[in-house]
């Protein structure tokens, strides 16, 4: 039995939030996990940034961890998803590091990494050693890319960006590759044994995340998949106060995100709803899902300015 797996059925199914939880609790040296710093020590190995890797020499990495961490942003609020603040032998902050953890392609944002690093030099102008992290699937989609892209950072030499992958190809790399190689010596029996019920989660959220975060790069036409490249982008709100990404593929598909939760939505009710509720002249209950998204783009590419 994966828990992981069956935490993720129906309704109740783990989004990114969960991802990062899990994922900042084996980055936090101060938990119950039985793993002690080697996981925060692999990833600082991983980034391969010699600013932090000073910290491999202490004996101990002190590192503490905080979820959706809220920062302000021209007074609106960001969340990060994971914060983890290192620690020196003085316990003072040496170095943060901010993850923004993304396992689904379409939850990309162009202007979300940027906010999120001005919205932390708004709270601290001059913070030094800060490291941003962008962890995603292993794809080179457009939207991806642009996020990463539009971070542009302050001319502060302390300050870096790094985009690291879920999984590599062919299963190799990335961040689940860290977790395979605290279990190694484990089996080897060249570390300590680690608690079984630990090491039994952490194979199964090897597993879980690697389907999860897993590209599918045949497109083939099964329900659900994204068939095309994206040509068409817009983001709405309706009445009930969530934000909803709304995309056109070139294969006409269309598609509706939940920005919050970043579940796939209802297209033709979501859009229904929001041309109802703007008096938008589209008759939507004559039309099929994909011609009602070529009608709505047309009217909001005559209206977002």
């Amino acid at each position: 039995m994966n828990i992981f797996q069956v935490l993720s059925q129906g309704k109740s199914r783990l989004h990114e939030p969960s991802m990062s939880a899990m994922l900042g609790y084996l980055l936090d040296s101060n938990k119950d996990h039985g793993l002690g710093d080697a996981f925060i020590r692999k990833f600082i190995e991983y980034q391969e940034n010699p600013l932090v890797n000073n910290l491999l020499k202490y004996d101990f990495i002190n590192s503490q961890v905080s979820l959706e961490e809220p920062y302000q942003l021209k007074g609106k609020r960001k969340d990060i998803d994971i914060q983890v603040i290192v620690l020196n032998d003085k316990k003072q902050e040496a170095h943060r590091i901010i993850i923004e953890n993304k396992i689904k392609i379409n939850a990309a944002n162009p202007k979300q990494l940027k906010d999120y690093y001005q919205a932390i030099l708004e709270d601290e102008k001059h913070l030094n050693n800060l490291h941003i992290i962008f962890l995603t699937p292993d794809s080179k989609a457009k939207q991806l890319q642009k996020e990463y892209e539009n971070l542009e950072l302050l001319h502060n030499p302390s300050h870096t960006k790094k985009w690291i992958k879920w999984i590599g190809k062919d299963g190799r790399g990335g961040v689940l590759s860290i977790i395979k190689e605290i279990l190694k010596p484990e089996v080897q029996g060249s570390i300590n044994p680690i608690n079984e019920y630990m090491r039994h989660t952490l194979k199964a959220f090897i597993k879980h995340s690697s389907f999860l975060t897993e590209v599918k790069r045949k497109r083939t036409m099964r329900t659900g998949e994204d068939i095309g490249e994206i040509i068409d982008e817009a983001i709405i709100k309706i009445s009930d106060g969530n934000k909803y990404r709304v995309i056109r593929r070139d294969s006409t598909q269309i598609q509706v995100f939940n920005l919050k939760t970043t579940d796939k939505e209802v297209a033709r009710y979501i859009l229904a709803q929001f041309i109802d509720e703007n008096n938008i002249d589209v008759d939507h209950s004559n039309y099929n899902t994909r011609t009602i998204g070529k009608k709505f783009f047309e009217w909001y590419k005559k209206n977002k300015n």
